[in-house]
């Protein structure tokens, strides 16, 4: 009997240490899944992403063609994968996964012309943007009160499985001025938030959006005539760098493209327009504007920065230079530089092709 005891006893210490082990190492495998491994520099990837579905690397040699790709929207990185949406040349939408072709769903209503606006990822779930729908994986959820409602490509974000897009919403029966959107997982479906404006009588526009920390958001795009961010919905009017004359419509003299978080600081970018009336590439690091220029010496005509990704302690920016080029008979023709900057510099500098967005892999 005494033996029998010890024995039953010996089991449940063991069984009770069998859990604690287990446990430890689906904890371990846990934080293992969620931890995000930073390439050194030297092993990282560019990859540029055309309309077309050409990808071009750092070099400016196309790597890849999508195949039987009608379109592509935009291009975002997982680790040592890449993931294009898009449209397939059969109309069906979709993304690539490394160049192969995945059907996200089928065609749940028919005599629409399906349009793929964004891509995001987490964890093993791909979420894609078909107005007025999101869907993720094989999942479709409605934008509650959406009738009126745009987007641009890239108004998709992630954080921690909570999904959001932002835009804007026109008010055309009822003659006002548009408001920017954000939309918001809510039960099932994605209710919407009006984006505050500085008054009801100018137009608000969000063209951008990233998110972090599960419940955090950065937009960006315009109110009125001027550049802006909403921080957790919270409205921030950025200032500029020039003093153009007010235009007589309500046409944006700054307007906000791009937005990440690194290192705690707040990155926006896009355009400003200058005291001639052309407009500039610019970067503001937590509110404070600077002038986004590669130094080439022609004639600039104007220039925008178009897209920031933040990457380990590194920023990424896509921009584009237009130039006058004096031709050798006199005449002037016209020039674009396209650029991906890290940090402060140059990195690598295209041209004829139709640059999109881009990823570092």
């Amino acid at each position: 009997m005494y033996l029998c005891q010890n024995f039953f006893l010996d089991m449940r210490i063991f069984n009770l240490n069998l859990i604690l082990v287990i446990g430890a190492m689906l904890l371990l495998s846990s934080c293992h899944k969620d931890e995000i491994t930073v390439k050194r520099r030297g092993e990282r990837q560019i990859y540029v992403l055309t309309s077309e579905g050409h990808i071009y690397d750092l070099m400016g040699d196309r790597i890849m063609e999508l195949p039987n790709c009608e379109y592509a929207s935009e291009i975002i990185s997982d680790g040592d994968d890449y993931f294009v949406s898009g449209k397939n040349s059969k109309g069906k939408v979709g993304y690539w996964k490394n160049g192969k072709w995945n059907t996200l769903h089928i065609d749940f209503i028919e005599d629409v012309d399906h349009e793929i606006q964004g891509i995001a990822k987490w964890d093993y779930y791909i979420y894609l943007f078909d107005y007025p729908y999101i869907l993720k994986n094989s999942g479709l959820f409605p934008l509650d009160d959406c009738e009126d409602f745009e987007a641009p490509g890239k108004s998709l974000a992630v954080s921690n499985g909570k999904c959001y897009i932002a835009g804007w919403e026109y008010h055309r029966d009822e003659g006002m001025p548009n408001d920017a959107v954000l939309y918001y997982e809510h039960k099932g479906r994605y209710a919407k938030a009006i984006l505050p404006k500085p008054s009801d009588d100018v137009s608000g526009h969000a063209t951008t959006i990233y998110a972090y920390d599960t419940d955090h958001t950065i937009v960006g795009g315009h109110v009125g005539t001027e550049p802006c961010i909403w921080v957790d919905q919270q409205l921030q009017v950025l200032p500029r760098m020039y003093n153009p004359p007010i235009p007589e419509a309500d046409i944006p003299l700054a307007h906000v493209s791009s937005v990440t978080r690194l290192n705690g600081h707040i990155y926006a970018c896009g355009f400003e327009t200058d005291n001639d009336g052309h407009d500039q590439a610019i970067l503001w690091i937590d509110g404070v504007p600077q002038r986004v220029h590669s130094g080439r010496q022609e004639k600039i005509i104007f220039s925008f920065a178009e897209e920031l990704i933040a990457y380990g302690d590194d920023l990424y920016m896509l921009s584009f230079e237009f130039y006058e080029k004096m031709l050798p008979n006199g005449e002037i023709d016209h020039e674009v530089d396209i650029l991906i900057w890290m940090n402060d510099r140059v990195i690598a500098k295209y041209n004829n092709i139709d640059v999109i967005n881009f990823a570092v892999v």
